[in-house]
């Protein structure tokens, strides 16, 4: 009996000093470095083995390895992996998502890539949502809006403007700034939308505004004008509806087509800007409009004249030179 107490004895003992050392040698070390050997790391939910990798600077290989891992994608929340740190962990920043931010805008804010974000966070797309916190990567200790030594530059969307008048103002290109702020639809920017059109301000030549566009038409006289905030730019004649079928008042240019068809009357009508709706029908500005049916040129020749079916008809070259120029938003005012 004594003899099988002593032997009990020694077999908790074994296993008390087996445990206690694998407290020291994996548990006791906090601090990521190549000093402090291995570390036991806790998966958190949504974290990824390159993610972790990444965190403490070693590969996903090697963690792989340590922990006879045969998936790099088939780790789950809680499970203990045995990390050894290389030689410089990586840091990180916290960046606190706010309205309006993209993953590609705070990736050039922070001088990372997009990749590198998702992996540290565990992202497996690009969605992100105000006040979310994200681990990015960099030599900071962590704020809520960013420690990058250049700030990209932001533009507001005012009422009217569209992405190719803002490239063109900044001096980038459009498939830039898509690209930079996610955007799916070209058309589809909104009034006070913050667009990242930059991450260095180095690169970009901002253009001053030359005042807001207007466009001017004059029933009684038949004419038509064009300004940059008080310059005049152009002098045109142009032709409205018959029998004052074209409205009067203040409008804004609400759609920008190549050309625009008029079921009604079976023409087409080049570089029409739309100005208001009457009734079913859009009213706009167009060039001289052709049969659909035999290309025959309408109303050739008589531009000058209150001749068309209520919209506002230039020649062809000035109605060109107008839509090439306005943007979506552009005042129109016309008067008798």
């Amino acid at each position: 009996m004594t003899t099988d107490k002593a032997a009990i004895m020694k077999k908790r003992l074994f296993f008390l000093v087996v445990s206690l050392a694998f407290v020291l040698l994996f548990v006791a070390p906090t601090v990521a470095s190549a000093d402090s050997g291995p570390v036991i790391h806790r998966v958190k939910r949504g974290e990824t083995l390159s993610g972790i990798a990444l965190k403490y600077g070693t590969t996903v290989r090697q963690v792989m390895r340590l922990n006879n891992l045969r998936n790099a994608n088939r780790i789950y929340s809680g499970q203990r992996l045995v990390i050894r740190p290389g030689k410089a962990s990586a840091k990180s920043n916290i960046h606190i998502v706010r309205r309006g931010d993209t993953l590609s805008g705070i990736a050039l804010h922070y001088h990372t890539s997009v990749a590198a974000i998702q992996r540290m966070n565990g992202l497996r797309n690009t969605i992100i949502y105000v006040g979310q916190r994200l681990k990015v990567p960099g030599s900071g200790n962590g704020s809520s809006g960013g420690s990058a030594s250049q700030k990209p530059v932001i533009h507001i969307v005012r009422r009217g403007e569209t992405l190719s008048y803002i490239a063109q103002r900044y001096g980038v290109s459009v498939s830039q700034i898509i690209k930079l702020n996610g955007i799916k639809n070209r058309s589809l920017i909104r009034t006070g939308q913050r667009l990242i059109i930059s991450g260095d301000p180095a690169k970009v030549k901002k253009q001053p505004s030359k005042g807001k566009k207007k466009i001017v038409v004059d029933i009684s006289s038949q004419k038509c004008w064009r300004y940059q905030g008080k310059k005049l730019l152009n002098t045109w004649r142009c032709s409205t509806g018959r029998r004052n079928s074209t409205a009067v008042g203040t409008f804004h240019v609400q759609s920008k087509l190549r050309k625009a068809y008029g079921s009604t009357w079976n023409i087409w009508m080049p570089w029409w800007l739309g100005i208001y709706w009457a009734g079913p029908v859009e009213n706009g500005i167009h060039g001289l409009p052709w049969n659909a049916s035999n290309g025959r040129r309408t109303w050739a020749g008589l531009v000058g004249r209150p001749i068309t079916y209520g919209c506002v008809m230039l020649e062809d070259s000035a109605a060109k030179a107008l839509w090439q120029w306005a943007d979506i938003g552009t005042t129109v005012v016309i008067r008798r």
